[in-house]
């Protein structure tokens, strides 16, 4: 549930905007880089809508901003062991499911060691991948986020979330300096290229945005705040401007040609002012008809689990439809509406019962607890 504070509305621009950005990623990855990287060759090219699907990999740091705010607002009304059950609860359901259809889909081409290997890691959330997809690296980013506001929790230092978003901005806007001066350091970009880009160093200007952002709506900036928050905007932009660079240097060889880093940059402010409008105009947006709100709600549903099936249930999808001699971008299209189906189903009929499950487990372990508490006390 995104609310802003308790007692408001639901924030049903930020379900809307999370579809968005999941098929701006989704976007991107079949209609460009599965054909343009030299990481993903595939036998299609889809060159005409290059311009356009090139610049979604953004969807991820707006993700990450997302989450920054999401995250904090939930953490502000929960204990620790609520905050705790909640991320289980919204991670682990999906998970099982979207990593044991991609094992499916991938056992059609080929079946190894290290493949279970990256099921086994997947399904557990093993921050180290690699995993069975290439995507579930976010994952590990925000579980490390997760985890700084777990112990914030756990510590009774909810009331210095603040503290947090100017500790992320600060150490986010060092990391970039040093990582512009020193583009070669193996130092600095082993948190850029491998699993330990999981610590907020390189991203952490994306969530210390979102923190902001949520403090703007409960009035809570201080002076100190609006220095973090500019360190943090300025800091992310500059993050996305070197990864438009560094994603162009990636997929020069393939597409022909390098692409300029600003659409990306422009979708990401367009993005930011779509949050701070979806939190601001959350009360007169609820108040739209509630189908469509409904609706909007069930695309937020689908966001997670469509992140998780998209890439190699997508690519192999397109493997096959141009086998069959379908053109690229018709091809492209049905990919993306069966990982969008197959999303949907994930989320009404695959998560809920998983979810209720260990809902209830955590429920008899939390009897269980309190009933070792009573009897210590009596003691």
């Amino acid at each position: 549930m995104v609310k802003s504070h308790v007692g408001s509305p639901y924030i049903y621009g930020i379900d809307a905007l999370r579809f968005v950005c999941a098929l701006m990623v989704t976007i991107f990855h079949l209609g460009f880089a599965s054909w343009a990287s030299p990481l993903y060759l595939r036998p299609y090219r889809m060159p005409t809508i290059e311009n356009v699907a090139q610049p979604g990999w953004v969807g991820v740091e707006l993700f990450f901003v997302i989450s920054g705010l999401v995250i904090v607002n939930s953490a502000a009304s929960a204990s620790a062991l609520s905050f705790l059950k909640g991320r289980i609860l919204r991670l682990y359901p999906a998970v099982w499911i979207c990593a044991s259809l991609t094992l499916i889909v991938i056992a059609t081409q080929d079946v190894n060691r290290r493949i279970i290997k990256n099921y086994l890691r997947s399904i557990t959330l093993y921050p180290g991948g690699p995993w069975i997809d290439g995507q579930y690296w976010t994952l590990a980013c925000e579980i490390c986020f997760y985890a700084l506001v777990f112990i914030m929790c756990a510590t009774g230092q909810k009331t210095r979330l603040p503290a947090l978003a100017l500790g992320l901005s600060m150490a986010s806007t060092a990391f970039i300096a040093l990582l512009n001066a020193f583009p070669d350091s193996d130092g600095l970009t082993i948190f850029t290229e491998t699993a330990w880009r999981a610590i907020p160093f390189y991203y952490g200007c994306q969530f210390a945005i979102g923190i902001y952002i949520w403090l703007l709506s409960l009035g809570r900036m201080s002076r100190i705040s609006w220095v973090g928050l500019i360190c943090a905007l300025v800091t992310g932009a500059a993050q996305i401007y070197m990864a438009g660079e560094n994603t162009s240097d990636r997929t020069l060889a393939a597409a022909g040609h390098s692409f300029s880093p600003f659409p990306a940059l422009s979708i990401w402010v367009a993005g930011l002012i779509s949050i701070v409008a979806s939190v601001t105009y959350a009360k007169q947006i609820s108040r739209l008809p509630a189908a469509l709100l409904q609706s909007v709600k069930t695309l937020g549903s689908m966001t997670y689990p469509l992140y998780l099936l998209h890439f190699a249930i997508g690519v192999q999808l397109l493997d096959w439809l141009t086998a069959l001699r379908m053109a690229p971008l018709l091809a492209l299209a049905l990919a993306v509406a069966i990982v969008c189906a197959m999303a949907l189903a994930v989320c009404k009929w695959g998560e809920p019962p998983i979810r209720s499950i260990l809902r209830l487990v955590f429920d008899r372990l939390g009897r269980r607890a309190a009933g070792f508490q009573t009897k210590a006390s009596r003691v």
